[in-house]
């Protein structure tokens, strides 16, 4: 019986969807109806491009790269903990 809620109920760390905010691909258009677009797919579309790559492939981006600045802000956060 537990068997059957599970499929139902994935594992959170599996739902959650790719911040497209941190992603270097992500940009943002002007258009009303296709929001966010995908510089490495080369799509716009209504919602974040990893929730439409997700729904389409049913895995999640391959192709998700940090931000330059946000790597560098993660390496000095790091460094300050004595991490690295």
């Amino acid at each position: 019986m537990n068997s059957s809620k599970n499929a139902h109920n994935p594992n959170p760390e599996e739902a959650r969807h790719i911040n497209c905010y941190r992603c270097e691909y992500l940009f943002i258009t002007h258009e009303k109806n296709k929001r966010y677009g995908c510089r490495k797919f080369g799509f716009k579309g209504p919602y974040f491009p990893s929730i439409t790559v997700f729904s389409t492939t049913g895995t999640k981006c391959a192709y998700f790269k940090l931000k330059k600045r946000l790597q560098d802000s993660e390496s000095l956060l790091n460094q300050s903990r004595g991490r690295e």
